[in-house]
């Protein structure tokens, strides 16, 4: 462990990495995989669940032009699926990647999926196979476990944050089509409609990007916010972007070719290392690494905060029905109505196990799909069975995907990519 802390102890996600639990800790795991594989909930009979729940009857996602676009799904972050996931933990391809596997996956309306590794290198995969349909360097690797993921924009373009201060657009079949650069390392950029996209850096500032018919580009304006974020920025295309500045979560707003902080709040309650959630109804999820989850107003006010759980490195999934999906350090993923701030469900992996760093995902059946720095990728289903547990070998800190066909793809810091099928 870094400078001493426990691991119940704050620590900062990308200045020092807590290493995991110790070899005892990881035995009293409720659910161990055989031999690095799967252990069906037939086998085990074993629950997670701490809080009952009832699913609501409408799905938690909604359709985007390609299965998978961006990370977490979509510009809001929704993180939710309109299909479903995997109900066993069938390994239908696993392969290895050159460096380690921080970053999320997108999924293009072929089925392509875009990945990139510590290493610099994009990787186009045959959903099939996993096997390469061609790769793109960038010339410049990462060792941060700053979790990213490309962008698929609905004419098939590909934006890839590079580990250096720029955002490469590519062409389907891996053609460099335009570079922009920007004030420091790119987070995920995101759109909602194809011709403006956003993307914050870890300086702090957020650009908007022009993405023109000829299939040039052209930036419309950079704005600052004085402190260095790890956010991914989130919106619902009405000229409102959010993201996150040192320990505050700030509003921009986009005036077309010029854009201003609207406001900016302070929960005083840690530094913020994830990227917050857009509900529906414009409520704003924000994460910290103190012990509450906080849901503010679209004018800023604060709406809920609560703090049932311990310190996040894990975004928000905030479904389409409203509800927000938190995991924590300790092992809990916290299901909160949005609305209100209630917590509605919690799921729990053996007690005080594993902190969680990779987002919720979940699928058209309130299933929840994560993953922990213990390496174990875990699916549960709404009632909280588990339905497997797979053992990448290696702490996750990747944000998981969902294609069309309901494969789970998720990679971990060894440089282990899987798709996890039924």
């Amino acid at each position: 462990m870094h400078g001493g802390h426990r691991l119940d102890e704050v620590t900062f996600k990308y200045s020092t990495r807590a290493i995991g639990p110790s070899v005892a800790g990881l035995a009293s795991l409720l659910l161990l995989a055989a031999c690095g594989g799967s252990t069906p909930l037939s086998e085990t009979g074993q629950h997670v669940a701490v809080k009952a729940f009832s699913a609501p009857a409408t799905v938690p996602g909604t359709p985007a032009w390609t299965p998978w676009p961006s990370e977490l799904h979509d510009a809001r972050h929704s993180g939710s699926a309109t299909v479903a996931g995997p109900a066993t933990g069938k390994i239908r391809w696993r392969r290895e990647l050159a460096g380690g596997v921080t970053q999320g996956a997108v999924v293009a309306a072929d089925g392509t999926i875009y990945i990139a590794s510590d290493a610099g290198i994009l990787h186009a995969l045959d959903p099939s196979t996993g096997k390469d349909r061609w790769t793109y360097n960038a010339h410049a690797t990462t060792k941060t476990d700053l979790s990213v993921s490309p962008l698929v924009l609905p004419d098939g373009i590909i934006l890839y944050p590079t580990p250096t201060a720029r955002l490469d657009a590519l062409s389907p079949s891996g053609r460099l089509l335009w570079t922009q650069s920007l004030p420091a390392k790119p987070t995920s950029p995101v759109t909602v409609n194809g011709k403006r996209v956003y993307v914050g850096d870890d300086s702090g500032a957020v650009s908007a990007i022009d993405v023109l018919p000829d299939g040039g580009h052209k930036l419309a304006w950079t704005v600052r916010t004085g402190a260095e974020s790890y956010a991914s920025v989130v919106t619902n295309g009405a000229g409102r972007v959010y993201t996150t500045s040192g320990s505050s979560l700030v509003a921009i707003d986009d005036h077309g070719a010029t854009a201003d902080i609207a406001w900016r709040a302070d929960p005083h309650d840690g530094q913020v290392e994830v990227s917050p959630g857009l509900a529906p109804d414009g409520t704003v999820v924000l994460g910290t690494n103190g012990s509450s989850e906080w849901g503010y107003r679209q004018d800023g006010t604060l709406a809920w905060h609560t703090g049932s759980r311990a310190i996040t490195y894990s975004s928000p999934a905030v479904t389409q029905s409203g509800l927000a999906y938190v995991a924590d350090h300790k092992s809990r993923v916290h299901v909160y109505e949005v609305r209100t701030g209630t917590e509605v469900a919690t799921y729990q992996i053996g007690p005080h196990v594993t902190q969680i760093w990779s987002s919720t995902v979940v699928d058209k059946d309130y299933r929840v799909y994560f993953a922990g720095q213990n390496g174990h990728v875990y699916g549960v289903s709404s009632a909280g069975a588990v339905l497997f547990d797979v053992n990448l070998g290696a702490p996750v800190d990747a944000y998981p995907a969902l294609t069309a066909a309901g494969m789970l793809i998720i990679g971990a810091s060894n440089g282990t990519l899987v798709a996890i099928g039924s």
